[in-house]
């Protein structure tokens, strides 16, 4: 049986009166509820899949540029929504996504049904303060330490930047235990890959040479780029609370298992308590290229 998910969509823009309207409510604009941080947000229950949808603010129809868009058959320009089945990866701006059985998606979050389904609940926040600050706000919540570590992370590319160019990544990270990570752009979908024998298979297929990935970037590939980081991890009651610098970017993975409406809420007011704000991927990006 296939499971419905729930995804959260946002505005962040101006406007007093917020709607959504796409292929997930037939086009029928959809009221958005106003957050204390000042964005807007529906939550769906969706089929894993692609939507197409517009903002309505104001009766004005728009989309937002700082996501992604799709012209549809007669030219329209449209935000899209990718839906997917399995665990939430926290990786994104704009949702976070709850597996509901479908079988109880028609009663609605309010049924008594769903609200005693367990789920996993991820959404990814930046920093309204420092790093050392947000441990202490931790601390001062009874907060558990579980987990605090320092890394480097270096990242190798050819003289004239192949891999990149061709959107992939290849990492080396430098703490307590080494270990390698191959990111790549696939279908406009980002995969990782932790295995050795995995990223050395990858290695040999974008440089052409076959060898251990030490024996490959030894010969092939030079450092561009070191950068430095922490993650702390913690544990406040039931959520849990991960805290990451790598270079100039801090952000803060925030994770809550529970019945799905307590667990929005308890995530929410996680955030509040810490004072975390709205992730917001393009200043982000900004920061690890030195444009911001």
């Amino acid at each position: 049986m296939t499971d419905l998910v729930e995804v959260s969509i946002r505005w962040r823009g101006e406007g007093d009166n917020v709607q959504v309207a796409g292929e997930f409510n037939s086009w029928a604009p959809q009221d958005l509820t106003k957050q204390e941080d000042g964005s807007w947000i529906v939550r769906l229950s969706l089929l894993p899949g692609k939507y197409m949808y517009k903002f309505v603010v104001e009766g004005d129809w728009v989309i937002n540029q700082d996501m992604p868009t799709v012209s549809d058959d007669e030219g329209n320009k449209n935000n899209q929504i990718e839906v997917e089945d399995g665990e939430a990866s926290g990786d994104s701006d704009s949702w976070e996504k709850v597996s509901i059985p479908e079988g109880d998606a028609d009663a609605g979050l309010n049924s008594p049904t769903t609200m005693q389904k367990i789920a996993k609940v991820e959404r990814i926040f930046s920093l309204s303060s420092t790093f050392d600050d947000t441990v202490n706000t931790l601390k001062e919540n009874n907060g558990t330490l579980v987990e605090d570590k320092s890394f480097t992370d270096v990242y190798y590319d050819t003289e004239d930047y192949a891999m990149l160019r061709k959107g992939v990544w290849l990492r080396k990270r430098m703490g307590e235990v080494e270990s390698w990570q191959l990111r790549s752009i696939v279908s406009q979908e980002l995969k990782i890959s932790d295995d050795k024998d995995d990223v050395s298979k990858r290695l040999e297929l974008e440089i052409g040479e076959e060898g251990s990935i030490e024996d490959i970037v030894k010969s092939n590939l030079q450092e561009m780029t070191r950068v430095e980081g922490r993650m702390s991890k913690w544990t406040v009651g039931e959520t849990e609370i991960e805290i990451r610098k790598e270079g100039d970017v801090e952000t803060v993975l925030v994770r809550v298992v529970g019945d799905i409406v307590t667990a929005l809420k308890d995530l929410e007011t996680s955030a509040e308590k810490l004072n975390l704000a709205c992730f917001h991927v393009l200043s982000q990006a900004g920061k690890l290229t030195g444009t911001a």
